[in-house]
């Protein structure tokens, strides 16, 4: 994106402003108010992100006693890392770098030189940066370089890992390769640069690798790379600081960008001034599941800008549209045609005679049929957007009067079954998972057992591979003991991309990567999570705490949450007064998360195959 306004006068922005909401950016200018303190979660974070930050230095420190640390802030720290590139420093600790033109700050972690003299960036980071490969496909291995010899040429590439695609910490990176590029310090061969996660090993990143899914001018879809997606959304914050400023001046002055409902929300310091906004009945699109700007910006361009305007469009002409038929252009081609014309005639008006046999099939068969075709929901045509009818029945169950509705051409609701079934929830924290939880139903006891396989030491490398076996051998024991007895098994969980992923850990740990991946893929294992998009909707979130009260499950814990829960995991392992109640909390947590998976799975098959179809509701 190339800057629309003069932005000489915008502070100098950080790695942070390109990865967060760009309403913050605005809010932070316009926007009267006390920040809110951050929750005991994100103090957590903080806190644990603070001391692993120290820990990892002090053995970068202890592997390159050369390494040049810098102290302070403001412009002598910014002379202190120019002085320590020029003598050729190996590592550059808590450098401050400045770049006035492009009006960018930033303190990356470390600044590693390069064998052409010049640098790269790297951040430490209290979180994951690798993911255990799958072993299907074609996935590009993980290029990785040691702590004790933190370069890229010194990297090699993992076939066992994948890097973990988070975008907010690549865009901080690309934040600090364009500082590094504008004062002429930056490594010549390539924009790499690297993070440093709980695995302790520096996972480096091509920034120019295409890898992000964005819409183009067109709208339709294109992949960017992590420079181009940075430079977008850094220009972009640019220029909505210099109009939000203008605005300051001259309340005439339009705004560049209203309140969106994105995953930032529930974090963000405005919350509580958007939040009102958003949701002031019928509430805004964004509130929708996975209309994220893009979509959002896409709606309100056709000035659909509420739930209410995108549940009176038209299903029909938006299947229409979804098949890239032209139904706009086409309506205006043949306004002024006999409306008893067959649409197959209409070669010398409409030479695309592939979109003409499509509406012909789809029972459009005259112009006066055409016409008859809603004009609004027309406005979409080229957009882009095959979900766009998924988007107005979510609309329509969103203000509907039911909690839940069976989707279209969902007239019975299949749930996989079994004699044995099995509930599975994991509880994990950044370094890995500390619980697994079963919860084992038989049709010959009406009464489910709770088995939890858990450890409360420190975790480690060996500590949570050893427990997780134990589930593991546990779980495929009871699976093998239950077909040799002539009955059938099923394993539940909700959303399995993350118990798929450390269930994939346990393969690498003890070599029996093919066991697990054979298991995963096979139909005893029930995504529940996957069975409830196919046939329900709700205009909401399908998170497991959202749905599971549809089906009248209550937590017998207060605020139930991943976040709450890795709070309670830091004082179960610190011994002291309250770590036992801490433990009992966690056990008691999981226990209701696999039961309320197996409340779900009773739901769908009971009252919600009774549940009225999205097909029913009209605006």
């Amino acid at each position: 994106m190339t800057r629309r306004y003069d932005t000489s006068a915008v502070p100098l922005q950080g790695g942070y402003v390109a990865k967060q909401c760009p309403v913050r950016a605005q809010n932070d200018v316009l926007v009267p108010g006390v920040r809110v303190d951050p929750g005991a979660f994100q103090q957590r974070l903080f806190d644990n992100g603070n001391a692993f930050e120290d820990i990892t230095v002090a053995e970068i420190l202890l592997g390159t006693p050369d390494t040049v640390v810098i102290e302070g802030g403001g412009s002598d720290a910014e002379a202190a890392t120019l002085a320590a590139m020029r003598v050729g420093a190996p590592i550059i600790l808590n450098g401050r770098l400045i770049d006035t033109a492009g009006r960018r700050v930033g303190k990356p972690d470390l600044l590693i030189r390069a064998g052409d003299g010049g640098y790269r960036a790297a951040d430490i980071k209290w979180h994951m940066a690798l993911e255990v490969a799958k072993p299907t496909g074609n996935p590009a291995p993980a290029l990785i370089s040691p702590i004790t010899s933190i370069n890229l040429e010194s990297a090699s590439a993992d076939v066992d890992f994948v890097v973990r695609r988070n975008e907010g910490d690549v865009l901080q990176l690309a934040h600090y390769q364009r500082m590094l590029e504008a004062l002429g310090v930056a490594a010549l061969d390539g924009r790499f640069a690297a993070i440093i996660g709980t695995e302790r090993r520096a996972v480096w990143y091509d920034l120019d690798k295409p890898m992000w899914k964005t819409l183009s001018l067109s709208e339709t879809t294109k992949l960017r790379s992590t420079m181009e997606r940075y430079d977008f959304e850094f220009d972009f914050r640019l220029d909505i600081i210099a109009v939000a400023q203008q605005r300051q001046v001259d309340a005439t002055v339009d705004l560049l960008v209203v309140p969106v409902r994105i995953s930032e929300c529930p974090s963000c310091p405005w919350a509580e001034y958007c939040g009102p906004i958003l949701e002031t009945p019928p509430g805004d699109v964004s509130l929708l599941p996975r209309v994220g700007w893009e979509l959002w910006k896409a709606h309100r361009e056709r000035n659909v800008r509420n739930r209410a305007d995108l549940a009176a469009l038209d299903t029909r002409t938006a299947q229409l549209v979804a098949a890239k038929i032209d139904v706009a252009g086409l309506m205006d081609a043949v306004s002024d045609s006999n409306p008893s014309t067959p649409v197959l005639d209409l070669g010398a008006l409409w030479p695309v005679a592939r979109q003409l046999k499509q509406l012909h099939e789809a029972g459009v068969t005259t112009v006066a049929d055409v016409l008859s075709l809603d004009a609004p929901t027309a406005r979409y045509s080229n957009a882009g957007i095959a979900s766009l009818r998924e988007q107005i029945d979510q609309a329509r169950a969103a203000l509907g009067a039911e909690p839940a509705y069976r989707r279209r051409g969902i007239d019975a609701v299949h749930v996989p079954r079994a004699d044995v079934e099995v509930d599975v929830d994991m509880e994990s924290t950044e370094l890995g998972a500390y619980l697994w939880g079963a919860l084992v139903s038989q049709t010959t006891s009406p009464d489910p057992e709770y088995l939890p396989f858990v450890t409360w030491e420190p975790m480690s490398a060996d500590e949570e591979p050893a427990n997780a076996l134990v589930f593991w051998r546990w779980l495929m024991g009871l699976r093998n003991a239950t077909l040799a007895a002539g009955l059938t098994f099923c394993a539940y969980c909700w959303n399995a991309s993350a118990e798929n992923q450390y269930l994939r850990r346990i393969g690498r740990a003890w070599d029996i990567a093919e066991e697990v991946e054979a298991f995963t893929s096979s139909d005893e294992w029930v995504d529940l999570y996957r069975v409830w998009e196919t046939n329900f909707i709700t205009g909401g979130g399908s998170g497991l705490k959202v749905i599971a009260p549809i089906a009248g499950f209550r937590w017998e814990v207060d605020d139930p949450g991943g976040g709450e829960s890795m709070v309670m995991y830091d004082r179960a392992i610190d011994i002291g007064a309250d770590s036992a109640a801490a433990r009992a909390w966690l056990l008691l947590y999981n226990q209701g998360d696999v039961r309320a998976t197996r409340a779900v799975r009773e739901w769908m098959d009971t009252a919600g195959a009774r549940a009225p179809s999205i097909a029913s509701v009209h605006p």
